[in-house]
């Protein structure tokens, strides 16, 4: 059992006072069972989003602090101003080592919506990289939407609260 799912409503259906994160990467939004590591499929750690990458840049999803850098630049848990903790997680191939071109920020750096985090050398990987934003404190502030099956990074919106009354 899920701790938090995350369920499509149409972006029309969404009520104007809903919290929106914008998508850190670009991609195709993808079934979280079709995860390869259980921690994230079950939504261990919180409501959790799975993008199929197409795009080689990860950006900030808004304005805030990287709290820390992990795995190598496969892990980016990043604090909102308002509170809010993301994980930011890369499945890097363990068979295939992904290059990586660049790591923008610092573990304390402030970040602002849209600022790249890292860039990668996508080209050489025989499978698509998969990412996830994993919701680390949110569990009791509302239902969880997506409402894109394709994202662009710091365009559309990647997860969206709907708070409680």
């Amino acid at each position: 059992m899920r701790a938090a799912s995350i369920a499509f409503l149409a972006q029309n259906k969404l009520p104007a006072s809903a919290l929106k994160i914008t998508s850190p990467f670009s991609g195709k939004v993808i079934d979280l069972n079709q995860h390869p590591e259980p921690f994230f499929r079950f939504s261990i750690l919180g409501p959790t989003v799975l993008v199929e990458l197409s795009s080689h840049k990860i950006l900030a999803p808004f304005d805030g602090t990287l709290i820390q850098v992990k795995n190598a630049g496969g892990e980016f848990i990043l604090q909102a101003k308002n509170g809010l903790k993301v994980l930011i997680n890369l499945s890097l191939p363990t068979q295939q080592p992904i290059t990586h071109t660049h790591i923008a920020q610092l573990n304390g750096s402030k970040i602002s919506k849209g600022q790249r985090l890292a860039y990668f050398d996508l080209r050489e990987l025989k499978s698509p990289l998969l990412a996830s934003l994993v919701l680390l404190n949110g569990h009791n502030l509302g239902t969880f939407h997506y409402s894109h099956t394709q994202v662009n990074a710091g365009v559309d919106p990647l997860l969206t609260i709907i708070k409680k009354n």
